[in-house]
């Protein structure tokens, strides 16, 4: 984990431990009394604790415990919620652990040097944490624990008839997936649909945007956890469950008293790029509701253009489009998405081009067309990743090339390219 430094300091500021991977710690004594004084004025001015501050290149997280403040120090770029599940389980660790010593009237920083070794026990733990960016809510396990799962859905598809895999608890926080990341996105909003049912043990769902050869199989696991499989379009239901009844049983016993569940940070866009497409999600529906308290204050700060560009978000048009559509200025519709995608109303959608470019009509529309220079070179490096499977952000970051660029040079192929989301 790209950790800079970890700090522990008593509340008037005397520093009691401090870690720093790579090196000698760079936070002295006077840095920690002004984070100290920084946490204190806080409280001051009627806030309840400080959580994060932020410099040019670095922030730090705060965590207060007691009489106590734990501070760790990451990049400015780093999303701060993983590291504030590390944070409170080193304040638990510390605090546990030098119970005694902490009582005292006088402590010497000099009685917890031996932390180091926990420290980095505790941050060795999150070392599998593949994104440092959550996009979905996600559920963290101690490594051996997550190995065990994933050694799990290797198991399973080894099946023919099971594509890809993931496992997901029943309220939606993703333990460990293997499905692309259109497929895992269908997949949690299945499961927010079916939340407030009772489910069956397995069941399949055989209507989805997956494609005609596919189907989507859950397994409930011990009324926690929801196997969900990619599978083929001829497999059947009861086979697909007998197939893995004996890994399926592996997996309910595994210990889950360490999961941690962590919500994504929403990073809400300033402005948006013309050829970015927006979808909604289903709990838009409440800012059509006249009773809603949520339509209410949509109506007061936007009037009828905002549900105009929300009647106009279809998960196709691009933002050129809902400005052109919904006859609003770039400002208003600026402040408008950034109001619906703050509040988890809209999403961004990623697409993946398909190009259909292997015949002749191709290269004559090509010259019909008559792409510049520079767009047909991005075209050229393009070409083979443009198979369904790589978004556009993917491809222009393996070309080097601006992704709004490389959108705006594809859509130019119109029926050519086929956009699956």
């Amino acid at each position: 984990m790209p950790v800079k430094e970890i700090l522990v300091l008593r509340s008037g500021g005397q520093p009691l431990f401090n870690f720093a991977p790579k090196g000698d710690p760079k936070l002295d004594t006077l840095m920690a009394g002004f984070l100290s004084a920084q946490a204190g004025f806080a409280q001051e001015i009627g806030e309840e604790e400080i959580q994060v501050v932020s410099f040019a290149e670095h922030k730090f997280v705060y965590e207060s415990w007691s009489d106590f403040l734990f501070v760790i120090v990451i990049q400015k770029t780093d999303d701060e919620h993983i590291y504030r599940v590390i944070l409170k389980e080193l304040a638990q660790t510390f605090v546990d652990k030098y119970k005694q010593e902490l009582a005292k009237t006088i402590i010497s920083s000099e009685r917890f040097m031996g932390f180091r070794e926990e420290v980095i026990r505790i941050l060795a733990r999150y070392d599998l944490v593949s994104s440092t960016s959550l996009l979905h809510p996600t559920a963290l396990l101690p490594p051996e624990t997550l190995q065990h799962f994933r050694r799990g859905l290797d198991l399973i598809e080894v099946h023919e008839i099971y594509q890809r895999t993931a496992l997901i608890t029943l309220d939606g926080f993703v333990v460990t997936t293997r499905l692309k990341e259109h497929e895992l996105e269908f997949v949690l909003n299945q499961l927010k649909a079916y939340s407030e049912l009772a489910l069956p043990t397995y069941f399949m769902i055989s209507k989805t945007i997956l494609g005609s050869d596919l189907k989507l199989f859950f397994h409930i696991i011990n009324n926690q956890l929801v196997l969900a499989a990619i599978v083929l379009k001829d497999a059947r239901e009861a086979d697909c469950a007998e197939l893995i009844a004996s890994t399926i049983k592996q997996l309910s016993g595994i210990n889950l008293s360490h999961l941690v569940k962590v919500e994504p940070s929403r990073v809400i866009s300033e402005a948006y790029s013309d050829n970015e497409v927006l979808a909604a999600n289903p709990i838009e529906g409440l800012l059509f509701s006249e009773a809603s308290s949520q339509a209410q204050e949509f109506r007061e700060l936007f009037d009828e253009a905002g549900l105009q560009v929300l009647r106009n978000i279809d998960g196709v048009a691009t933002v050129a489009d809902l400005r052109r559509k919904s006859d609003v200025n770039g400002r208003q519709l600026t402040d408008i998405l950034n109001y619906l995608e703050s509040r988890g109303y809209i999403r961004k959608v990623r697409f993946y081009p398909k190009l259909e470019a292997s015949d002749r009509r191709f290269l004559a529309f090509l010259e019909t067309v008559g792409l510049p220079r520079d767009e047909f070179e991005i075209l050229k490096q393009a070409m083979r990743f443009c198979d369904g499977e790589n978004s556009v952000g993917d491809i222009a970051q393996r070309i080097g090339i601006d992704h709004e660029k490389l959108t705006r040079t594809l859509r130019k192929l119109g029926d050519y390219v086929e956009w699956l989301t």
